[in-house]
């Protein structure tokens, strides 16, 4: 059965890479290859935060923090140092791998809502930080790549959005594969194993804190590079566009709308997610409707999807199970 299973996540996700790269043959309009991408980068971060909150139920709302590390690190290197996003890289990886650790080590020791609520203080934490070295990270006025830099990869500098969506569908295809590979590791089936019972773990004699921090280093380390992408995408950002609350909020959303410890649930939020928040920002522009829209959408999909989007295709699949023997019988 769990073999049939992934034999039909793997047909699926093909299915989808399939499409997502022919996809931009069709359209013309960089606007909604600029949606697309935000739907990839999304996908990818929520596929990250999965490691930690979906296989290890470990809520975490600190990888807008982790995003920001990786979008300032990026952005400050190309705009004081001269240097590629590409060679700044390892600078965001490092800080997200001490921070995580400082933070893994300073919560996962505690029980309950704890890790949850020192996520989302590290995170203001950081925001705060940003809007007060002003003078090296423009403050609330924020930073940006300048515009002078040469157009290429070298610097991510392009005339439309079509390279970032490549980029961006690269990453994910990447982080799909870690998520694939983790899950069937000793400590994938140790984190899920801990979600399930963490005193039962402990009893079997499972490094519970040693596991839960690997996969948050892990899932840290991963959003910060995508963080750096992200930055050199939107080639402006702020402590409130890649530092908010909001922001932490919408990535853990996009797995948890799609289907939390799946590798196919985040992707799913994302195309769903994303799309409804820019559809309700055109239909109500800045009135307040089009968090209203994506509010009442988020609330709908909980209540009757508690499992998640992913629920519907698993239905579907019992459904089809259930129709088989009859259809048989009548056969035979």
């Amino acid at each position: 059965m769990i073999k049939k299973n992934l034999k039909k996540q793997n047909i699926v996700l093909l299915f989808g890479l399939i499409v997502l790269l022919i996809v931009p043959m069709f359209v013309v309009r960089n606007y909604v290859i600029s949606i697309l991408v935000y739907c990839l980068a999304f996908a990818a971060l929520g596929s990250a935060w999965n490691l930690i909150g979906g296989y290890g139920g470990q809520i975490s709302w600190s990888h807008a923090g982790f995003l920001a590390i990786g979008a300032y690190s990026s952005v400050l290197c190309v705009r004081y140092l001269g240097m590629s996003p590409w060679t700044s890289l390892p600078v965001g990886v490092i800080l997200s791998y001490i921070l995580a650790t400082l933070i893994g080590y300073g919560t996962f020791k505690l029980t309950g809502a704890y890790f949850s609520l020192a996520t989302m203080a590290f995170s203001e934490i950081l925001r705060i930080l940003l809007l007060y070295f002003k003078g090296f990270t423009g403050g609330a006025a924020g930073t940006y790549i300048p515009p002078s830099l040469e157009k290429g990869i070298k610097y991510l500098m392009f005339q439309n959005d079509r390279p970032f969506y490549y980029i961006m569908l690269i990453l994910l295809v990447l982080v799909v594969v870690i998520s694939a590979v983790f899950e069937n590791t000793k400590t994938g089936k140790y984190l899920r194993a801990i979600k399930e019972n963490e005193t039962a773990a402990l009893s079997l004699g499972i490094e519970t804190f040693k596991v839960k921090l690997t996969a948050f280093q892990l899932s840290a380390v991963i959003t910060s590079v995508i963080g750096a992408f992200y930055g050199s995408f939107l080639g402006f950002i702020d402590p409130f566009s890649v530092a908010g609350n909001d922001l932490a909020v919408k990535i853990g959303l996009v797995a948890i709308i799609g289907g939390l410890g799946t590798i196919v649930g985040p992707i799913m939020g994302a195309f769903i997610i994303i799309p409804l928040i820019e559809f309700a920002g055109v239909l109500f522009g800045a009135r307040g409707g089009s968090q209203l829209l994506y509010g009442l959408g988020i609330i709908l999909i909980v209540m009757f999807m508690p499992d998640g989007l992913i629920q519907v295709f698993r239905n579907l699949g019992k459904k089809k199970k259930k129709e088989e023997p009859a259809s048989t019988k009548e056969g035979g």
